[in-house]
């Protein structure tokens, strides 16, 4: 007599996910022999999709459920089971099992009578060779934790079979079975469900298997399982309803005489991973570690019949499924792994950078737009001149010899070493060689594009979220020091103003990889060049990363070397003349400006006055409020995400982000402070 299998289809939204799971429901090879089916709110085209397959059994509530307590509510009304044998497949909306996946199940149950549970391989929805789960376990202390999870399917899980639990989606149970264990513990709705289940199967004297030939496209939409959607908020619920489930089912499986003691420390451990929580960064987490001790307190009636459930039903002792529990060398192995991840994402190493899905193109999109309409009287010109813009030398050999070792035009004349700045000048006419002034026109007018790409490159080696990656690249390519630069026609500190964030990126990724080390080695050079008094605050940097970088170090011990090959000439000419302070004066034609007071430092203003604000509207502005109130107000957001760095969930980052800044601004202090070059009173 073959065995009876009723699928059990749990639908919460609908949609094209539902109609793909039925399209894969109808092509299996061994198809279920009936259906039932639970709909939470559903509308009118659900239920035609549902009707269209004819189930046995349909139950509509008008609420969300739980999953396992979806499946008891369409269970009860089923027959009971005619054998052994008869076996419930529970299903959601978003598990569309490939042809054979039904076929594999059953013959796992067949031919191994003492297998109450088969689970199969769920794979990634729109990612199918990825596998989403396969196989779960318990640590010693009692944590849920996957077998597999989130890896390339190579095949190289193909031979684990014997296991403790499987995820609920599109498992296979015997129908005698759930009925006797009274299905899922309504106190676990989401995290640990299936897990327990399969505990009190194995306790109850019967075998649990992973099937890999059973292969299903699951979404994680939350129906069955938890969801697996994106965010801190989301993960911070994750993590809330795992440990309320893991404090219930500590309760659930502890001998009676140690209860009163594991439900005294619930507080107290609340506590004590609290101040944890708070060492590492992760102070959002702290409420749910007290909402899932209070939930584990309160509910003293579900523990009782979680314990009763268990009582009733185990033949076996807890020892035996102690071989099937994560061994602590293997736990320890994955603490490691998972370590040396975030090593890895610190240094910049990150698979996938998602510049259309986190904002990249639409920040690129705009920042081409404002380039455009702040300089579209630039676009077809032959050159721009004005402030220290002077047009580059229409010789491409009378460039490069004014960048190496001779006569230098300036005052009265000498023979001396070039400035670096010039080998820069020298690449960028090179560029255009046809009309080397032309490069400088295109650097105008691709400045704030490039700026701003260039800092949400470089956010993305700190972050994942796309808001703040475009927040910075905002922030950057509209900096007023930047605008200033632009607006006064000085090469010099705009050409280090879109370098900058490109270094950032690059020595990030220099820890890992050697092209990235050599690229950050001569964008180092030319910011040195094209802003000799970022040298101070540059070379700071480059200590702090080789004493951080441990072995990565070898590969950064390099980048200044490019810099100083350029400079050297110029810094024995200077030091033997006696003007060691010549060597921080901005490259170009000088051009003279008012200098800005500390607080207008602060307040991101490179000159003297208020960014225009004082001005603003005929003076409107500043008399109803004073100009520096206005800055104040405007950059408050900035100021206060700096504070807020240091709750981040990585420390390292924000202490390196609020470094930068402080030793920028003493940069900025300092430079005003030092006079390099006079002409007059100016």
């Amino acid at each position: 007599m073959f065995p009876r299998v009723t699928a059990i289809l749990v639908v919460q939204h609908g949609g094209d996910r539902l109609r793909e799971t039925l399209d894969a429901l109808a092509a299996q090879r061994r198809t279920p022999d009936a259906l039932a089916v639970v709909l939470m709110r559903p509308d009118q085209a659900t239920r035609d999709a549902v009707a269209s397959a004819h189930p046995s059994h349909v139950v509509q509530v008008e609420e969300p459920l739980p999953f396992g307590e979806a499946v008891r509510a369409v269970e009860r009304l089923l027959d009971p089971p005619a054998s052994d044998a008869d076996s419930l497949w529970l299903l959601a909306e978003d598990t569309a099992p490939e042809p054979g996946a039904l076929a594999a199940l059953v013959g796992t149950l067949e031919t191994a009578k003492s297998v109450a549970v088969a689970g199969p391989k769920l794979a990634g929805w729109d990612a199918p060779e990825r596998i989403v789960a396969f196989g779960r376990t318990l640590t010693r202390f009692g944590r849920s934790v996957p077998l597999v999870d989130g890896e390339l399917d190579q095949g190289q899980h193909d031979g684990l079979s014997d296991v403790l639990g499987v995820d609920p989606a599109a498992m296979l149970v015997r129908h005698a079975v759930f009925r006797s264990l009274e299905g899922f513990d309504p106190a676990l709705p989401a995290a640990d469900d299936a897990l327990d289940f399969c505990v009190r199967a194995r306790l109850a004297g019967h075998r649990v298997e992973a099937v890999p030939a059973a292969r299903v496209r699951f979404a994680g939409a939350g129906v069955a399982g938890q969801a697996m959607a994106s965010g801190g908020r989301a993960a911070r619920r994750r993590a809330r309803e795992a440990r309320a489930e893991e404090l219930h089912r500590r309760l659930a499986y502890a001998p009676a005489a140690i209860v009163p003691l594991h439900w005294l420390s619930l507080l107290p451990l609340a506590l004590l991973r609290s101040v944890r929580l708070l060492l590492t960064k992760a102070p959002g987490a702290i409420g749910g570690e007290f909402r899932a001790a209070l939930r584990a307190m309160a509910t003293p009636g579900r523990v009782a019949r979680s314990r009763r459930v268990l009582r009733r039903e185990r033949t076996a002792p807890w020892s035996s499924i102690a071989p099937l529990r994560m061994q602590s060398d293997e736990l320890r192995h994955r603490r490691q792994h998972a370590a040396e991840e975030r090593r890895e994402r610190a240094r910049g190493r990150v698979e996938e950078l998602q510049f259309l899905g986190t904002g990249g193109g639409w920040l690129l999109l705009g920042a081409v737009a404002a380039s455009v309409v702040l300089f579209l009287w630039l676009v077809g010109a032959g050159g721009v001149g004005g402030g220290a813009l002077l047009p580059l030398s229409s010789d491409l050999g009378e460039l490069w010899r004014n960048a190496a070792y001779g006569w230098r035009d300036v005052g009265p004349g000498f023979v001396g070493a070039a400035d670096p700045f010039s080998g820069v000048l020298a690449v960028l006419g090179s560029a255009a060689f046809w009309a080397p002034s032309a490069a400088v026109t295109a650097v105008w007018l691709a400045a704030i594009p490039a700026a701003a790409l260039g800092a949400w490159f470089a956010a993305s080696r700190l972050s994942e979220r796309g808001s703040l990656r475009v927040a910075a690249g905002i922030v950057w390519g509209l900096a007023p020091t930047f605008l200033t630069a632009l607006a006064d026609g000085r090469p010099g500190p705009v050409l280090a103003h879109v370098l900058l964030p490109w270094l950032a990126f690059a020595v990030f990724g220099a820890a890992t990889s050697w092209a990235a080390a050599a690229t950050a080695s001569l964008l180092f050079a030319a910011v040195v060049a094209c802003a000799p008094s970022l040298a101070p605050a540059l070379l700071l940097g480059w200590i702090v990363a080789l004493a951080v970088s441990g072995r990565a170090s070898v590969r950064l011990i390099g980048i200044p070397l490019p810099a100083l090959a350029l400079a050297l000439p110029l810094i024995v000419e200077q030091v033997g003349r006696g003007t060691p302070l010549s060597l921080l004066a901005d490259p170009g034609l000088p051009v003279g400006s008012a200098t800005p007071t500390t607080w207008q430092l602060a307040l991101g203003q490179p000159v003297a006055g208020w960014g225009g604000w004082e001005t603003a509207f005929g003076g409107a502005a500043s008399a109803l409020v004073p100009a520096p109130v206005i800055l104040a107000v405007l950059l408050a957001p900035l100021a206060i995400a700096a504070v807020a760095a240091v709750a981040a969930p990585r420390l390292r980052p924000a202490l390196l982000a609020l470094a930068v800044a402080a030793v920028g601004f003493a940069t900025a202090v300092g430079a005003t402070a030092v006079a390099v070059a006079a002409a007059g009173d100016a």
